[in-house]
């Protein structure tokens, strides 16, 4: 059978396949999807192994094997979503009528243009070589495991975004720096003093340097006290001359003047020659 007669019958098979899903019940499902994802899995194989670099030697550069391989890579995709999904849900039926217009795309393509293409390059006898070799390839691939060479496919087809790290690796160093303390804001608290922590005797403070507010409150109250007390203790020239003061008392805190007494002078006896002169004169 010739390449091309042979890859039709496959799209017809998948296509029954579409429809005889879209119509089964609950129970029938899950069999059938297995077969679709094992038809197109061995179909694709077949074509990306065989059929695509044959053709290229055939026809040379043209656009559509480009296209089929990437068309292929999200048949793939879907094929991996579909078995994740559970057989007769909402999802599971979505999944599947995206598959089938992906599919019916690419069949279509390569019915009205690839296939016309390679008939004329090639020939019935190439042709008929050529579909030999993807029959056979083809029913080694259904008798193998199917699931992991679909996972296997979808692997390569996604391959990772060159120059770009994973975010994981980015995220480290920033969270290293994070826990690390600001230099600057540990140098303050160095130099700061405790609040309410009183200074060594002796030690001077530095210039600059503003005491701790509790020191600052304790000196207040020291010099408030000391002038109290210097108020209330009467004054030492007060306690001498309180006596003597002829009137008034001294003002709180304030000693008043002393006053000089004198001593009455001594006179001399009378009736005496003469007289004498007071003491008081004559000293």
């Amino acid at each position: 059978m010739k390449a091309t007669d042979l890859l039709k019958e496959q799209h017809q098979e998948v296509d029954e396949l579409f429809e005889r899903i879209s119509l089964a019940g609950t129970n029938e499902i899950g069999a059938l999807r297995d077969e679709l994802v094992t038809t197109l899995v061995g179909h694709t194989a077949i074509e990306e192994e065989i059929l695509y670099p044959a053709s290229q030697e055939a026809i040379g550069a043209s656009r559509l094997i480009p296209a089929s391989y990437e068309e292929h890579a999200l048949v793939h995709i879907m094929l991996q979503k579909l078995l994740s999904a559970e057989p007769g849900d909402e999802t599971f039926h979505a999944r599947l009528g995206v598959l089938k217009e992906l599919v019916r795309h690419h069949i279509q393509e390569e019915e009205r243009e690839l296939f016309p293409q390679l008939q004329s390059a090639m020939g019935d006898e190439r042709l008929e070589e050529l579909g030999a070799r993807l029959s056979s390839r083809f029913d080694e691939v259904r008798a193998g495991d199917v699931e992991d060479l679909l996972i296997q496919s979808v692997a390569k087809s996604m391959p990772a975004i060159p120059g770009r790290r994973p975010r994981a690796a980015k995220a480290a160093p920033r969270k290293a720096a994070a826990k690390r303390p600001p230099a600057k804001r540990a140098s303050t608290q160095r130099g700061e003093a405790a609040r309410g922590a009183q200074p060594a005797r002796g030690a001077q403070p530095a210039r600059g340097a503003q005491p701790a507010r509790g020191a600052q409150k304790g000196r207040r109250g020291a010099a408030t006290g000391r002038k109290k007390a210097t108020e209330a203790a009467p004054s030492k020239t007060g306690r001498a001359t309180s006596g003597r003061a002829t009137s008034g008392r001294a003002a709180p805190g304030r000693a008043a003047p002393a006053r000089k007494t004198t001593r009455p002078a001594k006179t001399g006896r009378t009736g005496r020659k003469g007289g004498r002169t007071s003491s008081a004169s004559a000293r």
